[in-house]
């Protein structure tokens, strides 16, 4: 197998069409399928089907197409290590951000990069957990930083730990509930929580539960940070939150955390890479950077 077949493979799986993906590549239609027909017999697996309305991948083509995509940017990386190594200007750097670490580290980590690093182009997206973890382990990112137990993934990925991130109870300034000192006080709250599946809703509701309380009443679920703080600065809602995120300047002033008399359940934030694979040199300065911003929060 050589690179142009998972080339060739993924330009077809991601346009869905031998044309475009020809055109994409620069060859002919006949060249390409050629190419693909190649693929398949070193596979003894078809890995599309094709008709009128174009190219799916089959179920061999799904399992493949991860792997193409990690044998692409390996190779991608590679190459761009040879040039960070013999000095060549410019570089790429790729990395996913849970909402948190987006808001609380971006800023600051990729200042002190660039500091040292001014011609490099960084890449940032921002996911829930699966989202990062799938990005890591297909190569779409160099590392990702977010809300990742290390005994939650399996041992491809190297897991890191940054900083511990305390889950409270957050709410307006001048809220009814900002006096409140336990969790009985809370038990006719209406609650919000950043989706219906993350850690965030299951710690709470352990809490409620191991202090024989019914389970929090929700009243908004909302995976997008920017609305919970158009929402919850302008209602009487409770957000389960890090109490890191109080240290934000769009937050300081608008919300307090409320200081309870139970201790509060904990999250881990951690930086995440494929087990074994060495970051870039660049990479390795950005995570470096992440690290030492994390270390502002490690004791809130």
């Amino acid at each position: 197998m050589q690179l142009r077949h998972v080339r060739a493979f993924l330009a077809v799986a991601e346009t869905g069409s031998i044309r475009t993906a020809a055109l994409r590549l620069g060859v002919s239609q006949p060249a390409l399928s050629k190419t693909i027909q190649e693929l398949e017999a070193l596979l003894s697996a078809p890995l599309l089907t094709r008709s009128s309305q174009g190219s799916v991948v089959t179920e061999y083509g799904r399992a493949f197409l991860c792997r193409a995509r990690a044998i692409s940017s390996e190779f991608e990386r590679a190459h761009e290590e040879i040039e960070q190594m013999l000095g060549v200007k410019g570089g790429r750097v790729s990395v996913g951000l849970s909402a948190i670490a987006a808001m609380l580290m971006a800023s600051r980590s990729l200042e002190r990069f660039w500091k040292g690093n001014p011609g490099v182009h960084v890449r940032v997206m921002d996911g829930l957990l699966d989202r990062l973890i799938s990005g890591v382990r297909q190569g779409e990112f160099d590392f990702a930083v977010g809300g990742i137990s290390p005994h939650s993934v399996s041992h491809e990925l190297t897991v890191e730990p940054l900083f511990e991130n305390r889950i409270v109870p957050i709410v307006r300034r001048g809220h009814p509930l900002a006096g409140a000192r336990s969790l009985t006080e809370l038990a006719d709250a209406k609650w919000l929580f950043t989706n219906e599946q993350p850690a965030f809703m299951t710690l709470i509701e352990d809490q409620f539960a191991r202090h024989s309380l019914p389970s929090p009443t929700v009243a908004l679920t909302c995976e997008s940070f920017p609305t919970i703080l158009d929402v919850v600065p302008h209602s009487d809602l409770v957000a389960a939150l890090p109490i890191s995120i109080l240290q934000h300047p769009l937050i300081q002033g608008r919300m307090i955390g409320l200081t309870l008399a139970e201790p509060a359940p904990r999250t881990v934030v951690s930086l995440v890479s494929r087990a074994g694979v060495p970051l870039t040199p660049l990479a390795a300065r950005l995570a470096r950077d992440f690290r030492q911003v994390a270390k502002q929060f490690d004791h809130l």
